[in-house]
């Protein structure tokens, strides 16, 4: 088929007003999930769980600024075995497992429930407008050629064996800018926003489900106590002042 002359006024009549629309859309369904948005406290026992396996961290990764004696001590502290120690470590302790029951958690289902409602809405009352005022448009060409692989992405809603592929109907229009103005929604309403499609539509086919499966505090505290255990001590000041001088360090005997 032939090149096709697009009217110029589709551009502002057409394409503008699809960029301000999906804007608008964004920014209300931003602040319409903030104001359904709860403040999910963690318990009491949860975060002691968490900074207990931070601090343990911490003294594995920076153990090289205190003594030997000073290590050994904390060492002691977290991974003390009460068979052969006489006293039970800190993370040594039996703590319950709830991860399974985050998942049937009714507040993080409801939670999740209202993320999904948001978007799906939204997303439906945008392409019902689109496809109301904007339907059967041929709004631009994309300067460089494609495969007819692309023909069912770049013209949904137009039924033309014949158009060329690197010609986008409106429809597919929305679909384009929806998934690719995600950086600009997130400089325009703030990096982490409640409303970035990429994440609604992650939440929505369920790629995200392992981020909300819990806090899985036995299998943690089991794994940084092997790594604090076997752990090696380095004292990284010994010998500082010869150092800082630049005399030469007694070898180790």
């Amino acid at each position: 088929m032939g090149e096709i002359i697009l009217d110029p006024s589709i551009r502002d009549w057409v394409v503008l007003p699809m960029i301000l629309l999906f804007l608008c859309s964004s920014m209300a369904r931003n602040y319409v999930s903030v104001l359904l948005k709860s403040e999910d406290l963690g318990a009491l026992d949860e975060v002691r769980k968490i900074q207990t396996l931070r601090r343990a961290s911490q003294l594995r990764q920076n153990c090289q600024y205190i003594q030997s004696s000073a290590f050994a001590m904390r060492k002691f502290y977290f991974t003390a075995s009460e068979k052969r120690d006489g006293v039970q470590g800190v993370l040594r302790e039996k703590v319950k497992n709830d991860a399974m029951n985050q998942m049937m958690n009714p507040t993080s289902m409801l939670k999740m429930m209202k993320g999904n409602m948001t978007f799906m809405v939204s997303n439906f009352v945008m392409m019902g407008l689109v496809g109301y005022f904007f339907g059967g448009f041929v709004l631009l060409k994309v300067p460089f050629t494609l495969s007819q692989r692309f023909k069912g992405m770049l013209q949904r809603g137009i039924d033309m064996a014949t158009l060329d592929v690197s010609y986008v109907s409106s429809l597919s229009l929305y679909f384009l800018i929806m998934f690719g103005m995600s950086g600009f929604m997130s400089l325009l309403l703030g990096k982490g926003n409640m409303n970035e499609d990429a994440r609604a539509m992650q939440m929505q086919m369920g790629m995200g489900a392992g981020a909300g499966m819990g806090f899985d505090a036995p299998r943690m505290y089991k794994q940084e106590r092997v790594s604090l255990r076997l752990h090696q001590h380095e004292f990284a000041l010994e010998h500082a002042e010869k150092k800082l001088l630049g005399d030469p360090i007694p070898a180790k005997d």
